[in-house]
């Protein structure tokens, strides 16, 4: 099931896109507009009505928001790699429930502003980009 839905979301909602990152302090904006994908450890849903996450990187902070809250941090790594970059966080912290830590990497086509998106054992979607200041 997994292996069928994300292809199938991922070129369905290609977006045009300029890159973005670097040492400026620009980055992307992403969110999931068209789905959102919940994975555990057996099986990925799709969600029948969902609130699209926010999602914000640079070089020197993560936020990817969703619901009541937003799980921040520093990237622990980003790697670029033709077009694709890598913004990878670890030990990110929910704003509003310190408890709930994670680790989390979204992938960013910087030809297209399509994105991949996993928040480890919580996300695993699609989503669109834009080139984003702060």
């Amino acid at each position: 099931m997994r292996s069928a839905l994300i292809p199938l979301a991922l070129a369905a909602i290609a977006l045009p896109a300029s890159a973005g990152g670097g040492d400026d302090g620009a980055g992307w904006n992403c969110r999931n507009l068209q789905l959102e994908i919940s994975c555990d450890g057996e099986t990925c849903m799709a969600a029948e009505a969902f609130t699209p996450m926010d999602i914000h990187l640079t070089d020197t902070q993560l936020s990817l928001c969703a619901y009541t809250g937003c799980w921040v941090g520093a990237p622990a790594a980003i790697t670029q790699s033709g077009r694709f970059i890598t913004y990878a966080g670890s030990g990110l912290v929910f704003s509003t429930q310190p408890d709930s830590i994670t680790d989390a990497v979204v992938t960013v086509d910087t030809a297209t502003g399509t994105a991949t998106v996993l928040v480890a054992d919580t996300f695993a979607h699609p989503a669109t980009c834009s080139p984003w200041s702060p």
